[in-house]
């Protein structure tokens, strides 16, 4: 009787494992991020002479905590303060990042220097 038992398996339902498998697949498509990601060209340092002019420098605290030369910045006024560095000699800002600023807020400053005509924008770890 034990025998016959054994004998007798049932298949195996391939209906579970491709529901399992396509539950996987849409739980990974919709976890993941479909964001469009933008390159930010940044030229590496080279040795030279000195500077003439020196940059101004904006500071990233923290994401809604920026200054500029010293003096307090807002992120809706950072496009016009960084306009009027454009029409200045000095058209070279140097951005530096505190421990609490976020690699994207470094971004958003690079990308928005960039977009009002700054010549050169520099990452620095001095303040």
């Amino acid at each position: 009787m034990r025998s016959r038992l054994r004998a007798r398996r049932k298949a195996v339902g391939l209906t579970s494992l491709i529901d399992v498998i396509f539950l996987l697949l849409l739980f990974f498509m919709l976890a993941s991020s479909f964001t469009k990601y933008q390159l930010v060209p940044v030229a590496g340092g080279a040795s030279g002479g000195g500077a003439k002019i020196r940059p101004a420098l904006l500071r990233i605290h923290a994401a809604d905590s920026m200054d500029l030369n010293g003096l307090p910045l807002a992120k809706d006024e950072m496009a016009e303060r960084l306009r009027s560095l454009g029409e200045d000699e000095a058209r070279t800002v140097a951005v530096w990042s505190g421990p609490a600023a976020s690699v994207q807020d470094v971004i958003d400053v690079i990308v928005e220097a960039r977009a009002v005509g700054l010549d050169t924008v520099l990452l620095t770890d001095r303040n």
